[in-house]
């Protein structure tokens, strides 16, 4: 048991230091391409993301968390299920994004007038599409590797990712006459094709060496049957998960000035301190999720493999670490950004309320880097649907407290709000940890006698 420690260790440095490396260069390219095209064509390139999100919701990160899950589990004992899951997945996962591009290119010009409020928009949703099924594959494939609890691939393609685009807008300056938003998106579009050829050569390569040890068999139907709805019993509620969260946050990125300017201030304020504290103040406090998210993508699978191998200690005790270690950095950058706050503000975005923000903010990191490897232990043990309960139960409370104590309270209101949601947030997956492990166990129990009926 001890000798599975360290490769989600390992795979935590690759992730953690490709996402560091990411994020550096997605800063300075967020910089170079604003001088280039303008604040407001980059306002207008930013305005499609949402979309973007919402069909990554339905065709992408579900997906890659089943597939991570359901590799972890067979890999070793099966094989051959757990190539038959990545294929199904990557079928159903390209399907769906196949009928969100249709569904865009059908309806742009009115998601752009009626969701994204800017018509201008319409312009660049149809140049996105081609990035749907790219980046569905990518997300397939990654999450295969993620559940054998290898991150090379991952790491070496999100790095790629970024760099192609970076390579590709600087080739466009010299080659293009007027460079506009338009081939900002083609970047995007170059960046996912990269890393979908990329994952998919390193892929199939991988399988060719590791299906010529293990013999190749005939799929049943049955086996069809039984890995078809295991992923969709798995990928249903999170993709309800995740498109609840994308479009409340899209209502709430929209409720929060509304609400500022109720409380008396100018509209221009307004969206000031919005900008401020998403633009940069969130900047500072996610960032320490460069090291927590990669580990809890890596927990994933190795809780899961444990969970499936009947090994209860043993996820008990990779939990008490995990949350220990979790609880131990937020801690540490609570005390960082409480104390320094300010001048960290002051450093980066003189002249602005960073400063105070990031302070103020600092009291969510514990909770907030709590949630994730929460979450990641949750999904490895099963509990899919209550993770999507426990997130929306946060997020309205948030949405409540905005809606109905912001006007009135201003934006320190806005701040105990979120921390009041992470806190909640936090609270119920332990219970669901904690107080439904003797629920998880029972079902353990229950697998355990099925097999023996079924030998």
């Amino acid at each position: 048991m001890s000798r599975k420690l360290p490769s989600v260790i390992t795979g935590t440095l690759y992730l953690g230091a490709a996402g560091i490396i990411t994020r550096f260069l997605g800063f300075f390219y967020k910089v170079w391409l604003g001088n280039l095209i303008g604040a407001e064509e980059l306002g207008i390139y930013q305005l499609v993301f949402p979309v973007f999100s919402i069909c990554m919701a339905v065709c992408g990160g579900p997906f890659q968390t089943a597939v991570s899950r359901f590799t972890a589990e067979y890999q070793e004992h099966d094989p051959e299920k757990a190539k038959c899951i990545l294929q199904l997945s990557l079928i159903m996962s390209c399907t769906l994004s196949l009928l969100c591009a249709a569904v865009i290119l059908l309806f742009h010009h009115s998601i752009a007038a009626y969701f994204l409020l800017n018509e201008r928009c319409s312009r660049l949703l149809p140049c996105m599409v081609p990035a749907l099924p790219l980046s569905a594959i990518h997300n397939c494939i990654t999450g295969w590797y993620y559940g054998q609890k290898k991150t090379a691939v991952p790491a070496w393609a999100n790095l790629t990712e970024q760099g192609v685009r970076i390579l590709f807008v600087w080739f466009l300056i010299r080659s293009v006459p007027d460079f506009t938003v338009i081939q900002v998106v083609w970047a995007l579009v170059a960046g996912e094709l990269t890393s979908a050829l990329f994952t998919a050569y390193c892929c199939r390569t991988d399988c060719r060496k590791m299906y010529r040890i293990f013999p190749q068999q005939t799929v049943s139907g049955r086996i069809l049957k039984k890995s078809f709805y295991e992923i969709s019993s798995m990928t249903c509620p999170l993709t309800a998960n995740r498109l609840i969260m994308n479009l409340l946050q899209s209502v709430e990125s929209v409720m929060i000035p509304s609400r500022l300017i109720l409380y008396g201030i100018p509209e221009n304020t307004a969206l000031s301190m919005y900008g401020t504290l998403t633009g940069m103040a969130l900047s500072f406090i996610l960032f320490p999720t460069a090291l927590t998210g990669p580990f809890s993508l890596m927990l994933l699978p190795d809780i899961a493999r444990a969970s499936s191998e009947h090994r209860i200690s043993y996820v008990r005790k990779a939990s008490r670490l995990s949350l220990s270690a979790a609880f131990f950095i937020g801690c540490v950058f609570t005390a960082l950004f409480f104390l320094f706050g300010e001048n960290i503000g002051s450093l980066f975005y003189p002249g602005t309320l960073a400063g105070s923000y990031i302070r103020s903010l600092s009291w969510l990191c514990p909770f907030l880097y709590l949630n994730n490897i929460l979450t990641s232990i949750l999904h490895g043990i099963g509990m899919t649907s209550l993770t999507f309960r426990n997130q929306l139960a946060g997020l309205v409370l948030r949405l409540a407290v905005t809606v109905f104590l912001v006007p009135l309270f201003g934006m320190n209101c806005y701040f105990i709000s979120l921390l009041a949601s992470q806190v909640l947030m936090c609270s119920l997956n332990m219970f669901s940890l904690y107080c439904r492990n003797s629920l998880w166990q029972q079902n353990v129990h229950q697998k355990i006698s099925q097999e023996q009926d079924f030998l």
